[in-house]
């Protein structure tokens, strides 16, 4: 007589033969009535069963609940009726799993990232952007960053847009070498990081933009759009701010400043456009000239202030008009040879 044997659900596996062995149903040796040797077989599947079918190739017939210990992976794995997936940790496939639980992790190889099973649908846990579209956010460099010249290793994060780097955050001054610029800027040039974020590419600021010091470029002061300051402009030649006589040296002193009222623009050297469209400054932007006078003992100055304004005389021109006297001191008397510079 043959043997029936049941599925969990009642509903029957397969029939074993008399004096047969069944080594298809299942990934146990299932033995027959009155077959020989037969505790050679039930032996064999308790092995198979204490070591969960351990091995690197998963069982071949498996069933619901089916038990695999994945000696490559080291990880055990339970059969859900389609695929084993592992008991702990995460699924890690370049696809979702057909049946889950919710609080399941899946490691998603395509995209590699990380989601969690929340009982509807996988939430993404992170990072928020498929490495297929490159690296996003702020990474340390992997590896050693020396300086230019040699020196001690630096501390540098770079921040990344769909695979670009776009901005260097460094905690000192220091030149990047030739070879690190290449691997982590996309130039092949040495470049100068400043201490703080480093832009490699334009800014384009939307809102109102805040500094609170000064902005240089190879120890040069810039301005606006770039533009190079000119340190000093002499006023001297408009009159003598030195006269001994205190009304000369205000009337001479007024002539500076009016003339810088008319020439402002000279101050910026790469500036043409004396309407000042090249700046971007807005209407009513405020300028300080300061006339300054070493006495050799004491700075003694004079400020005038200046407001872009719409030309009342010639509309849509803009013209730097004399605001009004910010401060006046005047020391005429004492005075030796003095430098009469202008600074704004």
């Amino acid at each position: 007589m043959a043997y029936l044997i049941y599925n969990n659900d009642g509903t029957i596996l397969t029939s074993i033969a008399n004096g047969e062995v069944d080594t298809v149903s299942t990934d146990l040796t299932l033995v027959g009535k009155n077959v020989d040797n037969y505790g050679q077989y039930i032996n064999n599947n308790f092995v198979k069963l204490l070591t969960s079918f351990a091995s690197a190739d998963g069982p071949v017939s498996p069933q619901v609940g089916q038990l695999w210990f994945n000696t490559g992976t080291q990880r055990l794995n339970v059969f859900d009726g389609t695929s084993f997936n592992p008991t702990y940790g995460a699924r890690v496939s370049g696809t979702a799993s057909f049946t889950t639980s919710t609080g399941d992790f899946w490691y998603d190889t395509i995209n590699s990232q990380l989601k969690i099973w929340n009982g509807n649908t996988y939430k993404l846990v992170g990072p928020a952007v498929s490495a297929l579209k490159g690296k996003f956010g702020i990474e340390p460099t992997p590896t050693t960053v020396v300086p230019d010249g040699g020196g001690y290793s630096k501390d540098v994060g770079i921040i990344y847009s769909f695979g670009t780097s776009s901005v260097v955050i460094t905690q000192e001054s220091f030149d990047m070498t030739a070879a690190d610029s290449s691997v982590y800027l996309g130039t092949s040039a040495v470049t100068s990081l400043v201490n703080g974020a480093t832009f490699i590419n334009d800014v384009d600021v939307k809102g109102d933009l805040h500094v609170n010091g000064d902005y240089y470029v190879n120890n040069v002061k810039q301005f606006p759009n770039g533009q190079t300051l000119t340190a000093s402009y002499d006023i001297t030649t408009y009159g003598d701010p030195q006269d001994a006589t205190t009304a000369t040296a205000i009337a001479n002193i007024s002539a500076g400043n009016i003339a810088m009222k008319n020439f402002l623009p000279l101050i910026f050297s790469t500036v043409t456009n004396i309407t000042y469209g090249d700046l971007a400054y807005p209407l009513n932007s405020i300028a300080k000239v300061i006339c300054l006078y070493d006495s050799g003992s004491s700075i003694v100055s004079s400020v005038r202030r200046f407001k872009l304004i719409d030309d009342p005389i010639h509309p849509g021109t803009y013209i730097w008009n004399w605001d009004n006297v910010y401060t006046t001191t005047f020391q005429p008397s004492g005075w030796s040879t003095l430098t009469n510079i202008v600074q704004l």
